[in-house]
């Protein structure tokens, strides 16, 4: 499957965080708030690949970073911020998806669009270049990536996580372990069995 196009990530530039992270530990808000700037659209990207809702999404980008914010005090520097942010973001998606599981579903309308659980799929016009794909391009794309993201969400939440990690936000192995607490072996066996898993899921309809 080819890897879908997602915000660029720094985790393997050199440390370009750790002033604005002194800064921000230091009570500058201006800082924390750069910070935010540089990756809100990567959790948000993760946000919404997990859960498969823009407007939820934007809810628990929000709570990432808030809980980022309060944590901050607490982050030694043994890892890169960028590091210690993917742990956040992701356990703190993983922990909503095993909320929501825990709340009663409402009933769906005939008229619900198409997607996992009813939900709204991301818009993939909003990420392509202006004026270059004409308009089959289009559909034909926003089909596929309504396909993915629908069949994403029949995965389990541990090989939907490793998959957005590794395939859409296009993180190493090496960081993916260092942020999942993880062994790299333990990586790489987690991502082949989710690859298959997604690829059996999509055969049929693609």
């Amino acid at each position: 499957m080819r890897r879908a196009e997602a915000p660029a990530t720094p985790a393997s530039a050199p440390d370009e965080d750790r002033g604005l992270v002194d800064r921000a530990r230091a009570g500058d808000a201006g800082a924390f708030e750069a910070l935010v700037r540089r990756y809100q659209a990567w959790v948000f990207t993760l946000a919404l690949r997990m859960v498969g809702d823009r407007g939820e999404a934007e809810d628990v980008a929000q709570e990432v970073f808030l809980k980022a914010y309060r944590g901050l005090k607490t982050f030694r520097g043994a890892s890169r911020f960028s590091t210690w942010l993917y742990a956040i973001a992701t356990h703190h998606c993983l922990n909503h998806l095993q909320a929501r599981a825990r709340r009663p579903r409402p009933a769906r309308g005939s008229g619900a669009a198409a997607g996992a659980a009813g939900e709204d799929p991301p818009d993939p016009v909003d990420r392509l270049p202006d004026g270059a794909p004409r308009p089959d391009e289009l559909l034909e794309r926003a089909d596929l990536e309504r396909t993915v993201q629908a069949e994403l969400q029949c995965l389990t939440e541990e090989q939907r996580a490793i998959l957005v990690l590794r395939d859409i936000q296009g993180l190493t192995y090496e960081v993916i372990a260092q942020a999942l607490g993880l062994e790299l072996g333990t990586v790489r066996s987690r991502l082949h069995r989710a690859r298959m898993a997604l690829k059996a899921r999509l055969a049929p309809r693609l």
